[in-house]
């Protein structure tokens, strides 16, 4: 196992534990995914490679951890499961949305 992975699955755990509530696993699995996505475009745009070195362990975002491993068929599961998580976010943002009052 990758120590990303490694950490990755101890924060989602903490976030099991401490809220027990489903919604708040997806919502740090997006914001996860979210940031590291932002810290990679950071780091191919606009960050010198000599001052911030320490980011070149920084994953590009969630699928590059779960296809770390190259396991075939599991990596597909994973990845449906990722794309579900997804599919459950937009769910939850568009039910906030409707149920919002203007």
């Amino acid at each position: 196992m990758t120590i990303q992975l490694i950490i990755f699955l101890a924060a989602l755990a903490a976030v099991i534990f401490f809220f027990k509530n489903f919604n708040a696993s997806i919502y740090f699995i997006v914001i996860v995914d979210i940031f590291l996505r932002i810290i990679t475009y950071l780091k191919m745009n606009y960050l010198r490679n000599d001052a911030f070195s320490f980011l070149g362990v920084v994953p590009a975002d969630i699928p590059t951890i779960l296809n770390s491993f190259e396991l075939g068929v599991f990596n597909e599961i994973l990845m449906v499961l990722y794309v579900i998580v997804y599919i459950i976010f937009e769910v939850l943002i568009i039910r906030y949305f409707v149920r919002r009052k203007f």
